[in-house]
């Protein structure tokens, strides 16, 4: 499948700031406070990223007091896309549909949640940043000498082409390819380290 010539991504004509389409957060940091009562959330981490596909349970937890208020300001939502800006600029992964409502971004990394149809248009963002271009623009926003950064203001300032049916349509089909194959690697990956489970049990010399 092909993107028509008027979605073509080089025809800036028509093209607009992410913050249009978007809201863009990055969270605070939050340090784990054992209290009586406190709550539990899962810390999403560079770590956590998978080569492709759906964000899985962060492995990282905190204790937060009771209520938590600020900390739920920064939980995720089905279909966020995450990407690294700190330190590691443009590790991308993007949150499952059933995502439980304890799941909050670190500081070094920033949440991009579309205001509308955030299924499909998270889906293609994701995989337009996930692209040269996206990785172009990323390398172009980040400065710093030792450690590298990408202001939130410039970020959210990125120009994106119009979400046209053609586009969304273009990026999921890549979505469900890429799903297909990374699955697969998965599963032949699994068999991979189960070839020598076949080999027989030796008896050891003089046992």
């Amino acid at each position: 499948m092909e993107i028509s010539t008027h979605t073509q991504l080089s025809d800036e004509s028509a093209w607009s700031p992410l913050s249009h389409h978007a809201q863009v957060l990055r969270a605070p940091l939050f340090k784990s406070e054992s209290t009586q009562g406190s709550h539990i959330f899962h810390v999403i981490s560079i770590m956590d990223f998978p080569p492709a596909g759906y964000l899985p349970e962060p492995a990282r937890t905190v204790s937060l007091p009771t209520g938590a208020e600020r900390a739920r300001q920064y939980t995720v939502k089905p279909y966020d896309v995450l990407i690294t800006a700190v330190g590691t600029i443009g590790q991308i992964t993007i949150v499952p549909e059933k995502c439980p409502d304890n799941w909050i971004p670190a500081t070094n990394m920033f949440v991009v949640r579309f205001r509308e149809n955030q299924k499909d248009k998270g889906r293609a963002y994701y995989g337009l940043m996930k692209s040269d271009f996206g990785a172009r623009i990323l390398q172009e926003l980040s400065h710093g000498s030792s450690i590298k950064l990408i202001s939130k203001k410039a970020f959210s300032r990125v120009p994106l082409p119009p979400c046209t049916d053609d586009l969304l349509a273009y990026f999921i089909t890549l979505w469900e390819q890429q799903e297909d194959l990374y699955t697969r690697s998965q599963k032949l990956l699994q068999e991979a380290l189960q070839v020598y489970q076949a080999v027989p049990e030796l008896a050891r010399k003089g046992a």
